[in-house]
């Protein structure tokens, strides 16, 4: 490690297929379709960092702010990227800790880190613009491909947050996003359980258009972030679905599907954050 004067180094765990599903769904895909590195988890919770990526970081006046409360993995990631620190990332075998039930437990993290990496695209948009396409980090360690203990998941519970959310918030869904994205949303809101699936193309776009309304909003935007919950719950569920009979290793192939796409549909994501700013500004 120290030969290769790494900078920063971010963890990689081994993680059941339905562990990590903000960072599987959300964090790895935006961090790498935006600042064009593949960190593979962003908010791992563990880090290493050199002297003087430390002093960067304790330089900056964040420290008072939800930022730090809150979104502090996904920030220090996306300084390492942005400021040309070296970086690394390290095997470090399988993630023990509490795995919760993103159906039961995840709607609040989602919220903060949805926050957070708005946020710090609006920050670094100049940067991220410039960024096309991505490239993989060196990484060390051991490779394992042991399955982990499994992590269980209320399927039903999770469509029916969905639905929920639908009844409520479909009316000021419908003016947030686009047409074709509400649609499959409507499409997804008569689903059953056992036929449940949310595309993959329709919530990237979704995220897309989510980040570019936060960005031309200058008030209510944690407001935002909360009304679109629920569309969260119905991407985990679709996942949940599609990777039913797969192994952990073989689901992170459907994960990689997806980040891909997220990179692939770049441009749009450019023409609807300006597209909506300059609306908002003529308003």
């Amino acid at each position: 490690m120290f030969t290769k004067e790494y900078q920063f180094v971010s963890p990689i765990y081994l993680r059941h297929k339905y562990d990590g599903t903000i960072t599987n769904n959300i964090v790895y895909n935006l961090t790498r379709a935006l600042y064009g590195k593949r960190i593979r988890q962003p908010i791992g919770g563990d880090f290493a960092f050199s002297r003087d990526v430390a002093k960067y970081y304790t330089e900056q006046d964040v420290w008072e702010t939800d930022v730090a409360r809150y979104g502090i993995d996904i920030w220090m990631t996306t300084n390492a990227v942005t400021q040309g620190f070296r970086i690394g990332q390290s095997n470090l075998g399988v993630k023990i800790h509490d795995a919760k039930d993103p159906g039961q437990h995840l709607g609040p993290m989602f919220r903060q880190v949805i926050w957070t990496l708005f946020s710090l695209m609006e920050r670094y948009e100049s940067y991220w613009k410039k960024v096309r396409g991505s490239e993989p980090l060196e990484t060390f360690g051991f490779e394992g491909s042991i399955e982990p203990e499994p992590v269980k998941v209320d399927l039903d519970r999770m469509i029916q947050l969905f639905k929920i959310g639908f009844q409520q918030f479909s009316s000021l869904w419908k003016d947030i996003f686009s047409k074709d994205c509400f649609k499959e949303i409507q499409k997804a809101a008569k689903m059953d359980s056992k036929q449940f699936f949310f595309p993959t193309d329709s919530w990237i776009r979704i995220l897309y258009e989510l980040a570019a309304t936060f960005h031309a909003w200058s008030v209510n935007r944690l407001k935002l972030i909360e009304l679109v919950t629920p569309l969260y719950y119905a991407r985990v569920a679709s996942f949940v679905r599609q990777s039913w009979e797969m192994s952990s290793q073989e689901a992170e192939g459907l994960v990689e599907e997806q980040a891909a796409q997220f990179e692939e549909h770049k441009e749009y994501l450019i023409r609807v954050w300006d597209q909506r700013f300059k609306e908002k500004t003529k308003s």
